[in-house]
């Protein structure tokens, strides 16, 4: 049976090999970076980009992926296009979405490349993931209150057609992070109400985020509409399996049990691509987090999600038993870290994720 191998991988601000340039890019890559602010973000210094390129493409060859989903990619497709042609032996053509610091790409191995098509990120195709959904922070019931909260980062959608009649859907997405003004547990045990609050609205849109984009999954798999035989949600949702502090005390949705639906509209129920025994004991991410006294914590939240066409038995497209999966190995021989956690000796600070469609 016939398969492709698809992976998602966020690759911690690939503007930085840039010189973390956007409009006034050269055209080129330098051999370093010296690191800085960038939209209030501090970047890390790198001090060779060759090397540290090559870390990433290591894995990436590693991992052997047909498709790659790219987070945290450059902001220009030409930068990605770039990387591709001097450290991927031209093997891919990308696809990309809305132009940000922090780009969505698809990368594509050419040997497949003319079965995958990309729907344009401004286009009539996505204009429900460029609306924005209008909600009331908590505690709010003035109509003054209300907010309106869209995608930044819009998902990236690519359709994979092996055969004039199979169609799979492959959706990259980045959701918004958790960081907000709530980052030390004393803020938390001290009640600070700006702080928690922030925490709180941080979570609401993000929230937001996946109900468009559930709103839209369902929309496109729905009938009349030329729905795809099968739907693959693939990247980095910034939330984990299980809930976390703000979560348990405020009893605030999973947003991964919000993208994969109700049991009560099966025909649009998504799964999880892992083995439940595998997900209990994987991650991708690994950071102190401030609200557990800056303990280590290793979380996943880069996912695999997959509608029923896919898991359900009978279908034109089936997930591979067992192959979703952290491509551990992979990250780790390319991996150099010491205590110092500088920048140029890890590929990422997440690790990817893969998994293995049939048909």
């Amino acid at each position: 049976m016939p398969e492709i191998k698809l992976a998602t991988w966020n690759i911690e601000w690939m503007i930085s090999l840039f010189g973390a340039t956007w409009t006034q890019w050269d055209g080129t890559m330098p051999q370093a970076y010296p690191g800085g602010s960038f939209g209030g973000i501090r970047l890390a210094k790198i001090e060779d980009v060759p090397v540290l390129a090559n870390r990433i493409a290591g894995v990436i060859g590693a991992v052997a992926p047909k498709i790659l989903m790219v987070q945290e990619g450059p902001p220009l497709k030409a930068q990605m296009e770039l990387f591709v042609k001097d450290y991927l032996n031209d093997d891919f053509v990308v696809h990309s979405s809305n132009s940000k610091s922090q780009c969505l790409h698809a990368l594509v191995h050419k040997s497949i490349a003319n079965k995958v098509s990309s729907f344009a990120h401004d286009g009539q195709e996505t204009a429900m993931l460029r609306t924005g959904l209008k909600f009331y922070p908590w505690g709010k019931i003035a109509a003054a209150d209300q907010k309106t909260h869209k995608f930044d980062r819009r998902p990236l959608v690519l359709t994979f057609r092996p055969s004039a009649s199979k169609k799979l859907r492959l959706i990259n997405v980045h959701t918004k992070s958790k960081f907000s003004k709530l980052k030390t547990p004393a803020q938390w045990f001290a009640r600070e109400a700006e702080a928690i609050n922030d925490a709180l609205l941080v979570r609401q849109k993000l929230s937001a985020e996946i109900y468009r984009l559930r709103e839209f999954v369902v929309k496109d798999l729905g009938p009349g509409n030329d729905p795809p035989d099968g739907t693959v949600v693939l990247g980095d949702l910034n939330d984990g399996a299980y809930a976390e502090l703000i979560e348990r005390e405020f009893l605030i949705h999973n947003i991964i049990d919000e993208l994969v639906g109700s049991f009560l509209e099966p025909d649009t129920f998504f799964k999880h691509a892992m083995t439940p025994a595998t997900i209990a004991n994987a991650f991708t991410v690994s950071f102190p987090d401030p609200l557990e006294g800056g303990q280590i914590v290793h979380e996943m939240i880069d996912h695999v999600v997959v509608s029923p066409g896919i898991w359900q038995t009978g279908g034109k497209f089936k997930l591979k038993a067992g192959s979703c999966k952290v491509e551990l190995a992979a990250f780790n021989q390319f991996d150099a870290t010491t205590a110092q956690r500088k920048r140029g000796d890890r590929p990422s600070d997440h690790r990817p994720v893969s998994a293995i469609i049939e048909y």
